[in-house]
C-alpha cells in the first residue's frame, strides 16, 4: 500500500497509527506528557472511537479518524467555541477536496450534514488548568469518507456514496490548512467571524426544531446562534430561548 503524502501547516505535527483504541484518548495521552499545541492524531482505524455523549463510533479502515491538540490562552467557556471553527473548517475542507461538489451543512452543536444525513461528527474534551483557564483541548474529527453505519441511530452518508471518493490523507491535509487559516482569525478577532461562517452553513435555520433538555422539552423555531455558541429557538409566542446542551432534532 502506498503511503500517503499529508501536508500540514508550519506548527503542526502529524502522530500516523494504524490501529488505536481513540484518536482522542491518545490525543489526551500526549498532551499529559507535555506534547505541544498542534498535534494531529490520525489513526486508520480505532477500536474504541466515541461519539457525543459515549455513543461508539463505527471505525473501520477507509475513514477519516483525527484528533488535534490545541493549548488556547483563554478560558474554558472561550476555548469551547471552537467547535464551531473545528466544524466550519471540515466542511470548508470537505468541499475544497470535493470539487465543490458537495458543501456540508453545520448541525449544532457539532455534525455535518450532507442531504440531511450525518457525514462527519466533532468531540471536543478539555482539561483545564487552575480551575477555569484551559490547560488543553482535544478535538476529535471523523468523517465518512468510504463508508458510513446503515444501522446509525441517524441516517448517515459518505464522500463515496454521494460521488466523492477522495483519499482520506487529502482530506486530512485540507482539513489542517482550514484549521490553520481560520484559528488565527479566532485569536485577532473573536468568536464573531466564525459563528458568521457557521451560520452560513447552519443546517435547519429558520425551520421548527425540538430540544429535550433534562428538564423539559422545547418546540419552535431554530432563528440563530448566540454570542456564546448557544442554539437560540424561539417558540411561536416569540419568547426565545438560548439552548447550551441538550438533543436537538431538525425538520430541516
Amino acid at each position: 500500500m502506498t503511503k500517503p503524502t499529508i501536508r500540514l501547516p508550519e506548527g503542526y505535527h502529524l502522530h500516523e497509527l494504524e490501529v488505536i483504541d481513540s484518536t482522542n484518548e491518545e490525543a489526551k495521552r500526549l498532551a499529559d506528557k507535555g506534547a505541544p499545541s498542534g498535534a494531529l492524531i490520525w489513526a486508520r482505524q480505532q477500536t474504541s472511537g466515541r461519539g457525543r455523549r459515549g455513543r461508539a463510533w463505527v471505525s473501520p479502515v477507509g475513514n477519516l479518524y483525527s484528533s488535534l491538540l490545541l493549548r488556547p490562552d483563554c478560558p474554558l467557556f472561550e476555548a469551547a467555541k471552537l467547535t464551531f471553527l473545528i466544524a466550519v473548517a471540515m466542511a470548508e475542507a470537505i468541499e475544497l477536496v470535493s470539487g465543490n461538489r458537495i458543501r456540508p451543512d453545520c448541525k449544532w452543536p457539532n455534525d455535518l450534514m450532507v442531504n440531511g444525513r450525518k457525514i462527519s461528527g466533532i468531540l471536543l474534551e478539555s482539561a483545564s488548568n487552575n480551575g477555569s483557564e484551559t490547560d488543553y483541548l482535544v478535538i476529535g474529527a471523523g468523517v465518512n469518507v468510504a463508508f458510513y453505519p446503515d444501522d446509525a441511530e441517524r441516517p448517515a452518508t459518505s464522500l463515496s456514496a454521494l460521488g466523492a471518493p477522495v483519499s482520506v490523507g487529502e482530506l486530512l491535509s485540507a482539513y489542517a490548512g482550514r484549521v490553520a487559516r481560520w484559528l488565527p482569525v479566532w485569536e485577532t478577532q473573536g468568536f464573531a467571524p466564525i459563528r458568521e461562517a457557521w451560520l452560513m452553513r447552519a443546517y435547519g435555520i429558520g425551520a421548527p426544531v425540538i430540544a429535550r433538555l433534562t428538564e423539559r422539552t422545547l418546540e419552535g423555531t431554530f432563528v440563530g446562534l448566540d454570542d456564546d455558541g448557544s442554539l437560540v429557538l424561539r417558540e411561536t409566542g416569540g419568547t426565545e430561548h438560548r439552548i447550551g446542551a441538550g438533543e436537538v432534532f431538525f425538520k430541516a
